[in-house]
């Protein structure tokens, strides 16, 4: 069942990541920030004949890989738009560091999917 609002977090390390959900309809406006929060990248995701995910990145961000996959799986998941935002930012983020603010925030996502089903 679907519910008004949703909120997640996840800590790695000393990153605080958060997953917001506001409800649009029956379709899903999602945000996912850590660090130094800010909009790097949003994505559209539909389910209709076919599930599908476009991007828009700000220059120089690399936030659009989480962003148009977690469109794409969210609105597959749950038949259902979605707008997903997201702004992860950590000044000098080791190789590790970042591996593990990706995997934690598919870890998220997928937490998110769950509940919301």
């Amino acid at each position: 069942m679907f519910r008004d609002t949703l909120v997640l977090t996840r800590s790695v390390g000393s990153t605080d990541l958060r997953i917001d959900v506001t409800h649009l309809g029956r379709d899903l406006l999602v945000t996912l920030v850590g660090g130094e929060a800010h909009v790097g990248a949003v994505a559209l995701g539909g389910f209709h004949t076919r599930s599908y995910a476009s991007v828009i990145t700000v220059p120089d961000h690399r936030d659009d890989v989480i962003a148009k996959e977690a469109a794409s799986l969210i609105s597959k998941e749950l038949n259902c738009s979605c707008v997903v935002i997201v702004g992860i930012h950590v000044s000098n983020a080791s190789e590790k560091q970042i591996s593990q603010i990706v995997e934690a925030s598919f870890t998220l996502i997928k937490e998110l999917i769950e509940a919301l089903k």
